[in-house]
């Protein structure tokens, strides 16, 4: 099987993991793989990484690039299918063209990994809509992230269940596993504290804002450390509140490269993952919270859903009902009293991560509906 991935997006804005993921582990078992995005391409991407130019930067022209040089790209590569994500399945169009000809027998497989909320209106769930009809109407299969999400997108376009896989996002069990953080304490002046842990985007809707808050209800604990790890468009924002409320606690650091992240979380006594209950999130698989399971970290975590699937037990994780900073300190204040149970849960958490939500265990699901799209027994166009 000969696979390429069509992104809508480029390297300079790549975040989700799964291109880094599973691509590799199908080469490894000679399905071919290649992931095509908006370039340019720097020399720690894979090789497997096919980059397209992003003329003045806009992507509008990089999308149409890929819309009239994909046939060209599928003669060259041969592949048996092509996996678009969230907004590029009309970039197709004219590999769909070939398909109805006769030409072409490449399988499309739409794949959907976040939603846009209705409720919060743009151009994001226009374009989220538009393919997810056109893949409808001119796909073979499609593919998403949970269970809920799969039954929205029943329940709102008229899928079958039987016709959409469910993969979640995974982890890299080899570069999250339990470690040393080295002399990062040391550095930090953090050999004796007690530490609380957040990575990754700093940005509306997050809830970190309100984690570095709650710090403020919680200096009766002088040992306790908030040290977040991350970016974003909340960045400024954060270190504006951390320096007007005198939140001494919190410890701020820019983001760190993807190769160094397992030796900041294996600094942490208790991991937070404080995303709140939105409709966003409620259908989402949250990739940290996977990774600092398999890290054998104890996690704060949001009652919700997403978390839920993966931690469906009060006494598997520290829940909070709100992301209100009174509430996140209060379970932080919980998880602190209750230390001594740190490493049980650690061992629990890595179990769960290890078993089901590996990378490889993700790319055998994905694997396995490919072949029966492959094989004519999923397809789309049988329900329109």
């Amino acid at each position: 099987m000969r696979v390429i991935w069509v992104n809508s997006g480029t390297t300079r804005t790549l975040s989700n993991t799964r291109l880094y993921g599973i691509p590799p582990i199908f080469n490894r078992w000679g399905d071919r793989t290649w992931v095509l995005i908006g370039g340019p391409k720097n020399q720690a991407m894979p090789d497997y990484f096919l980059t397209l130019p992003v003329p003045f930067g806009r992507l509008g022209i990089y999308r149409l690039l890929v819309t009239l040089l994909l046939p060209v790209i599928c003669l060259v590569y041969r592949p048996d299918v092509l996996i678009t994500d969230w907004t590029s399945a009309t970039l197709t169009r004219f590999v769909v063209s070939l398909k109805r000809l006769g030409i072409s027998k490449i399988r499309l497989v739409h794949d959907v990994r976040t939603v846009p909320v209705k409720e919060d209106g743009g151009r994001g769930r226009h374009v989220y809509e538009v393919a997810l009809n056109f893949a409808k109407k001119y796909f073979d299969g499609i593919t998403t992230i949970t269970v809920p999400l799969r039954s929205e997108l029943c329940k709102e376009f008229g899928f079958s269940e039987n016709q959409i896989a469910v993969w979640t996002s995974g982890v890299d069990e080899n570069h999250f596993h339990p470690q040393d953080s080295g002399n990062l304490r040391d550095q930090l002046g953090l050999v004796n504290n007690f530490i609380v842990f957040y990575h990754g985007s700093v940005n509306v809707n997050r809830g970190v804002l309100e984690l570095a808050m709650a710090t403020d209800y919680l200096k009766d604990i002088p040992e306790l450390r908030l040290l977040i790890v991350g970016a974003g468009n909340q960045w400024d924002r954060l270190m504006q509140v951390v320096n007007d409320q005198r939140l001494d606690q919190v410890i701020l650091k820019p983001s760190v490269p993807y190769n160094e992240i397992p030796r900041w979380i294996a600094l942490a006594d208790l991991c937070a993952v404080p995303l709140p209950d939105h409709p966003w999130w409620r259908v989402s698989s949250p990739l940290k919270l996977i990774e600092y399971l398999s890290m054998a970290k104890p996690v704060l975590l949001t009652d919700m859903v997403a978390h839920r699937a993966i931690l469906p037990d009060d006494d598997q994780a520290f829940y909070v009902s709100s992301i209100q900073p009174d509430v996140l300190a209060e379970g932080i204040r919980r998880a602190y009293q209750q230390r001594q149970r740190f490493a049980e849960l650690g061992v629990q958490g890595q179990k769960i991560a290890l078993s089901s939500l590996t990378w490889q265990a993700q790319a055998e699901i994905l694997k396995d509906y490919l072949q029966r799209v492959l094989a004519g027994d999923i397809n789309l166009r049988d329900s329109n």
